[in-house]
């Protein structure tokens, strides 16, 4: 393990050589707020299983949660129902379309392949607000305070949450699909509603790193030293993230960093290399399977030189 003071110059250099490694990416235009970000920010962050975290580049930046906020939802309906029920209404198999496919969900069973592509998370959105109605956001939001461990508490922030909502067509396509042929047997719009709040979310990527530390901690948040899941949920998460978390990029990014991760199209990705530390880059500009073009390539790199990538 490297000590604190070695782990920030090398995410320094990470981020200094990093940040401008953007060619051929854009942000994300099909939801509205989300085409307002600056894409020149770009942020890194480690947390070690001791409970450090440290940061680089423009670390104080919000964004949202998107499809990060996947693997809260996971590990939250796998703690509240267990496996068994949840994986009798979503999968756990890699999908090789993009992440808003409606496809394969008309060519198979309606089933949706796994919990990391939007059809599996919406069936898991709908399940927990079926169970808590409308506690279900702000029991959310205290559990993925939880796992990153941030003070003060996670919060929706309601111009995202507006703005994908009011441009939501294909998820609105996928969920009534979904109803008409029973996979999705819970209201549709308060189903869409509370898989928009969370994918509206603001963390940074030291909240996010602590997330990720947490996974790879087997549970236990290593800054708060509170148990945030059993260790089975955490294996299930991190085992889907290792071959589902990039969308149908995930094989690649498994050669490429060989380290369990979840990607979200504001341009995060969050990492959790079990027993080592958690890691999170933020850069907005995406490439054509909705990942961020920089954060691959800082994330390739750091698991090189830290050596994360499992045998």
């Amino acid at each position: 393990m490297n000590d604190g003071l070695n782990l920030q110059g090398i995410l320094d250099r990470t981020a200094s050589d990093c940040r401008t490694m953007t060619g051929g990416g854009r942000q994300a235009t099909y939801i509205p707020e989300l085409a307002k970000t600056d894409t020149a920010l770009f942020s890194l962050s480690a947390a070690t299983l001791d409970g450090s975290v440290f940061s680089s580049g423009d670390s104080d930046s919000l964004f949202s949660m998107q499809s990060m906020s996947k693997v809260v939802a996971l590990s939250f309906a796998l703690e509240i129902f267990g496996h068994d029920y949840v994986f009798a209404r979503v999968g756990m198999e890699p999908c090789s379309e993009p992440f808003n496919s409606i496809m394969k969900l008309e060519m198979t069973s309606s089933t949706p392949l796994n919990p990391f592509i939007n059809s599996g998370s919406i069936v898991l959105a709908g399940m927990i607000e079926d169970r808590l109605g409308e506690r279900a956001i702000d029991d959310l939001l205290k559990f993925a305070s939880g796992m990153t461990g941030r003070r003060g508490g996670l919060k929706v922030n309601e111009r995202v949450y507006m703005s994908e909502s009011s441009t939501a067509d294909r998820n609105r396509a996928l969920a009534y699909f979904m109803h008409s042929v029973g996979t999705l047997p819970f209201g549709v719009e308060e189903s869409l509603s509370l898989y928009f709040k969370l994918c509206s979310i603001d963390v940074r990527t030291d909240d996010l790193a602590v997330m990720g530390s947490t996974l790879a901690n087997a549970g236990l948040n290593p800054v708060t030293e509170e148990r945030m899941i059993s260790i089975d949920t955490a294996y299930t998460v991190t085992g889907l993230m290792s071959v589902c978390g990039l969308y149908d990029e995930s094989g690649e990014f498994a050669v490429k960093v060989g380290v369990p991760a979840k990607s979200g199209v504001s341009g995060g990705i969050v990492c959790a290399a079990p027993g080592r530390m958690g890691l999170a880059v933020f850069s907005p500009p995406l490439d054509k399977g909705g990942n961020s073009v920089a954060g691959v390539k800082a994330l390739s790199r750091l698991s090189r030189e830290l050596k994360l990538r499992g045998m």
